[in-house]
């Protein structure tokens, strides 16, 4: 089972979407690291949770009505926001990169800005990528600009599991990551998923024991705030052996 650390690995000192939260991730032993993304005012993919900067860095400005240069300004806690080129150069070749796409005017802008991204990273041929986002026409736009980039639905619980299910394997999706609650309300969906060739990763995973309920459903990779701490509770008890 894989584990993927969410936003990096939050904490006071690496801040949720930051370089250092990357960096903490994958020196906890993350086999990827799923980041958040959103475009600037002029077309640049950043990463960012929220449509606005004021939880993060006290800036009472939304992403989208902000440019690059405006943006290379704010900081959160001490860091600054990276763009996705950014992760991508730092994770390529070491890790799975996920990039949750956020709601999006401009699904198409969104995607040929990530498609810029990929081509500018230095890195791109060892990039192990995941495109996700819970917006259909935003997974659309990635299935019609960069087909040959893996694809995540995301379940959040707006729609049926099942519907969701149906949609991700009309489209060619390789993959679900559902919210955490719905696989265990729907069991079945990690088989049915498995069974039409998806691979199912959940979110988000804080606790040792769902992380080992969640590997008896067989689900694929958690996504986690605390990757070390899920690492070390999926570790196998050890055995007592006789003197």
């Amino acid at each position: 089972m894989q584990i993927i650390g969410h936003r990096g690995s939050p904490s006071d000192s690496t801040p949720e979407n930051t370089l250092a939260a990357v960096e903490a991730a994958l020196a906890a032993g993350a086999d990827g690291v799923e980041v958040d993304v959103r475009l600037t005012a002029d077309g640049v993919a950043i990463c960012c949770h929220d449509p606005g900067l004021q939880r993060v860095a006290g800036v009472a400005r939304g992403v989208r009505s902000l440019t690059y240069d405006d943006l290379a300004t704010i900081r959160v806690d001490g860091h600054p926001v990276p763009t996705v080129v950014e992760v991508m150069r730092l994770v390529a070749g070491r890790a799975t990169l996920v990039l949750d796409l956020k709601p999006e005017q401009r699904p198409l802008s969104l995607v040929r800005a990530l498609g810029a991204a990929i081509a500018d990273t230095a890195l791109a041929h060892e990039l192990d990528l995941v495109l996700s986002s819970a917006q259909g026409p935003i997974v659309d736009a990635c299935d019609g600009l960069l087909p040959h980039v893996a694809r995540a639905l995301i379940v959040d619980g707006t729609e049926s599991p099942s519907r969701c299910l149906a949609q991700a394997v009309r489209r060619g999706d390789r993959a679900l990551h559902v919210q955490m609650r719905t696989l265990f309300a729907a069991p079945d969906l990690v088989r049915a998923a498995h069974g039409r060739g998806l691979a199912v990763r959940a979110w988000t995973v804080n606790r040792g024991v769902d992380a080992r309920l969640l590997r008896l459903l067989e689900v694929d990779a958690l996504i986690t705030d605390v990757p070390r701490l899920l690492r070390t509770a999926l570790q196998p008890d050890p055995v007592d052996l006789p003197a």
